[in-house]
């Protein structure tokens, strides 16, 4: 009988603790369904935000361009886009941006003594100091002022057309135009230029041309 009364005694204490145990497990999960929805609208917010700056931007038309000028790295498919643009009027001149890693700068694969196209006449390839976009307009103000061109066409691969478009605006006083070629990217691949183009915009936002 004394068992039998505690048991019916503490029934009554320990049903409340289960229910106020329940309800903090509901509003738990209330918490982490409301931040992971949050999450996943600020996800796709930046995904679609980034879709006309890193994926698909407006492509630069080439006509009347009187240079070609192929920036780093000088990966081949940038130059074939380059030659491809050469050969389809008159072998327009050619400027590639190379790493100088002969100097132990950047991939020895981009420099001027691996790349085919460095050999060839109409073509001249030099390394931006620094080697930034920013130096690379740098560089084309400095090529320009002794080979003239009316415009330019410049060539780099799809993630990095917009924030191209802006140093070149920001930092050339000429007539330029952005083609960017595709590159077989995964989807870890697209997440790091979006975090990696973003960085850089801001960065190009704030620093002054060289």
């Amino acid at each position: 009988m004394t068992t039998s009364s505690l048991t019916e005694a503490g029934a009554p204490e320990s049903q409340p603790i289960a229910i106020a145990q329940a309800q903090r497990g509901r509003v738990r999960w209330r918490r982490v369904r409301r931040v992971s929805v949050a999450l996943a609208v600020v996800f796709v917010a930046i995904v679609v935000a980034g879709l006309p700056l890193y994926v698909f931007p407006p492509q630069g038309d080439p006509t009347d361009a009187n240079l070609v000028y192929v920036i780093g790295p000088p990966q081949q498919q940038r130059i074939d886009l380059g030659e491809t643009l050469r050969d389809a009027d008159s072998n327009l001149p050619m400027l590639i941006s190379v790493s100088g890693s002969a100097k132990g700068h950047g991939d020895r694969a981009f420099d001027a003594s691996q790349i085919d196209a460095c050999g060839e006449p109409g073509v001249t390839c030099k390394r931006p100091d620094p080697f930034t976009t920013a130096g690379e307009a740098k560089l084309l103000t400095d090529y320009v002022a002794s080979h003239p061109s009316d415009k330019t066409v410049v060539i780099t691969f799809t993630p990095h057309v917009a924030r191209t478009r802006y140093i070149f605006e920001k930092c050339y006083g000429g007539d330029v135009t952005v083609m960017g070629v595709d590159t077989n990217m995964s989807l870890y691949d697209w997440a790091f230029q979006y975090a990696y183009q973003t960085a850089a915009f801001v960065k190009a936002w704030l620093t002054p041309c060289p």
